[in-house]
Formats: structure tokens, C-alpha cells, sequence
């Protein structure tokens, strides 16, 4: 993993510069537009939805279907404002039509793709993203704990654990609501 991803959680949790942490959480992701624009072809269904400290960018992909089998497709992109990294996951459903199923549904997520759209925009996001001068985290990488950092006792959505993802992809302890 990237220096500057241990050398950012230092500074913003151990270092408490939380100044830091909501200046680049208030800046625009000057990139969007162009990355929307870039994925927005054919008939897939692109979406982006901003949460201070990252954004997530969607996309739905036309579902397959054979027989009694339909199974949906979607990718999602993470992409952190504090600093140039980003996580891409796809994940797809199908319906469990078995008898003794346990669920409606079979679904799954790997940073891996399924099917070749998924191949394909990869391709192209990881290459834009790149030349724009980001990196890729891995699942691994994403799901790395921070023990030198302790979760606040009232917030168990995350789990006990801050992770490189709730540092640097969520606003854990509300640092953007904190007045100046």
C-alpha cells in the first residue's frame, strides 16, 4: 500500500488535522464530469451520488437473461477527495428460485469482473483514473484495520475497527459537520 495513504490516516486521526480532512472533503472532484462522460456509452446506466469524503460513481449494466436465469450486472467506483485513490468492485444477483433456498437472492462482489462489459469499463476507468494521477486500493488494501485508532464507542456500522475504507471514504466521526 501506498505511503501516503498511512501517512494521510496519521495526519487526520492520530495528528487530529481535521481542517485537512474537511477542506478536501468540501473540494469538487474536478474529474467527475469526464469520468461520467467517459463511462456514459451505450446502454449502460451511469450514476454518481457525493458523500463527503468520496464519491461513487454506478453503473448498471443491461441484465442477461436465459431461460428462467436473469442475472443484473453493476459496477461501483469509489473514489476518495482526500487523497488521488480510488476502489473499483463489481457485483451481480440473480434470483434463487431454488426450492430450499434460504433467500430470494445470489449475489456477489470481487474487484475482479464477471463478464466482459465489466472488462471493458474497467479497462478504461483504472486507465483514466491512472493517467489522472490516482491509485488503485484492492479489497485487501481497503479492508486493511487501523489498531493505533479506536472506533468511537456509539458507532458500530463500520464495525470496531476504523479501516483504510471508513477513513479515507467516510466521514466516520462527522468531521465535516464540525463548525470552524
Amino acid at each position: 500500500m501506498d505511503e501516503i495513504v498511512l501517512e494521510t490516516i496519521g495526519r487526520v486521526y492520530k495528528n487530529k488535522d481535521y481542517e485537512f480532512f474537511k477542506k478536501k472533503s468540501e473540494e469538487e472532484l474536478v474529474i467527475l464530469d469526464d469520468l461520467v462522460k467517459l463511462i456514459d456509452i451505450g446502454d449502460v446506466i451511469v450514476g454518481a451520488q457525493e458523500v463527503e469524503p468520496s464519491v461513487r460513481v454506478y453503473i448498471d449494466y443491461p441484465n442477461f437473461k436465459k431461460g428462467e436465469m436473469e442475472v443484473s450486472y453493476s459496477t461501483s467506483i469509489d473514489i476518495s477527495k482526500i487523497i488521488p485513490v480510488y476502489y473499483v468492485q463489481h457485483e451481480f444477483a440473480v434470483e434463487n428460485i431454488d426450492e430450499n433456498r434460504m433467500g430470494p437472492v445470489l449475489d456477489g462482489f470481487d474487484g475482479q469482473p464477471y463478464i466482459i462489459n465489466q472488462a471493458n469499463l474497467y479497462d478504461k476507468v483504472s486507465s483514466f483514473l491512472n493517467k489522472n494521477g490516482y491509485f488503485e486500493l484492492s479489497y485487501a488494501e481497503m479492508n486493511i484495520a487501523i489498531p493505533s485508532i479506536k472506533m468511537p464507542e456509539d458507532i458500530w456500522l463500520f464495525g470496531p475497527q476504523f479501516t483504510v475504507r471508513t477513513c479515507l471514504f467516510n466521514d466516520i466521526l462527522n468531521i465535516c459537520e464540525i463548525d470552524d
